[in-house]
């Protein structure tokens, strides 16, 4: 088991911050293409029975050499008197390592002492939010529409990133590291065909600093990436997390015609959420079964990328 880093440098828009299912989407399409079909599948049933060789994170933003995180969900306290600025503080989604392996080594319990850490902060900014126009297609003739008309897209543009991979099985690295060379020209992310998603990815780089956390489990964790979770595998009373529900559609990379492309709606816990495992696992989160197309199953990545607190409980 080994920790790398991808730096990533956009050099254009991107529809949202991709996670690690849009990660995991695209970098299963180029290896479709570098590597042929049958190759893909194997890969895809090694996910499917528990014999996973790689986790991916969603892309996180970082500063040169400094990285960020998700700022931890955490047991909320508050003091009755106060004068945190507590709308400042909400609003901030990404804390530097230094904090964020304070968390992780139990110096940081709850929101209280988290914000009393993020006050000392200056606050930067990693990315932009802007709204783009775009022209409103007449969807009868594919062209725009005589009397005109623009809708606007919030996107974002960041300005650097990074990726981290754990690799269970570095024989498939060198194939991973193919497939990032060849999505710099697909693009990663929702907009392709305009544009959006162009990165261009480092190479892998060992992250030693947080493998002590990977090592070191406990019946607590962080997760790096949003988790499909399982039935009856979490203490929901003693876990902090933030949840969405996801639609995903099947790329059109097989050509799929005349068929339902939605996949089944899952739900979600975000990139921070803190949980506690009623019993230990080597693997958590879902590698889930989607949808199933003319034979071909459609798998929705849900695998948490867990970095253990320490001591847990």
């Amino acid at each position: 088991m080994k920790l790398y880093k991808v730096d990533i440098t956009p050099s254009s828009l991107f529809r949202d911050l991709p996670s690690s299912y849009t990660i995991f989407g695209a970098v299963s399409w180029g290896y479709l293409l570098l590597f042929g079909e049958d190759k893909l599948n194997k890969l895809l049933d090694r996910f499917s029975n528990g014999d996973i060789p790689f986790l991916v994170s969603s892309v996180l933003p970082r500063k040169k050499d400094k990285y960020y995180f998700p700022k931890p969900n955490l047991k909320a306290k508050r003091e009755k008197k106060s004068s945190a600025d507590y709308k400042r503080l909400k609003k901030i989604r990404y804390i530097e390592l230094s904090i964020f392996k304070d968390v992780l080594d139990g110096k940081i319990k709850n929101e209280l002492e988290l914000n009393k850490e993020l006050e000392k902060q200056n606050q930067i900014s990693l990315f932009d939010k802007t709204a783009v126009p775009h022209a409103v297609i007449d969807r009868i003739r594919g062209t725009t529409r005589e009397t005109g008309g623009l809708y606007f897209e919030e996107v974002i543009s960041l300005k650097e990133g990074f990726i981290l991979f754990l690799f269970f099985d570095e024989t498939i690295k060198n194939e991973i590291r193919a497939v990032l060379h060849l999505l710099q020209d697909i693009g990663l992310g929702g907009n392709r065909s305009i544009g959006y998603g162009r990165a261009i990815f480092g190479e892998f780089k060992e992250f030693k600093s947080l493998e002590p956390y990977l090592i070191n489990r406990s019946n607590r964790f962080i997760t790096l990436s949003p988790l499909i979770p399982e039935k009856d595998t979490y203490d929901l009373s003693d876990s902090y997390y933030d949840y969405f529900t996801f639609r995903g559609a099947v790329d059109n990379n097989y050509g799929f015609k005349n068929v339902d492309i939605w996949k089944d709606k899952v739900i979600y816990l975000k990139e921070g959420s803190t949980l506690k495992a009623k019993n230990g696992k080597d693997i958590y989160g879902q590698f889930y079964k989607a949808k199933e197309i003319n034979g071909k199953e459609i798998y929705q990545y849900g695998l948490a990328f867990p970095l253990f607190i320490q001591g847990g409980s």
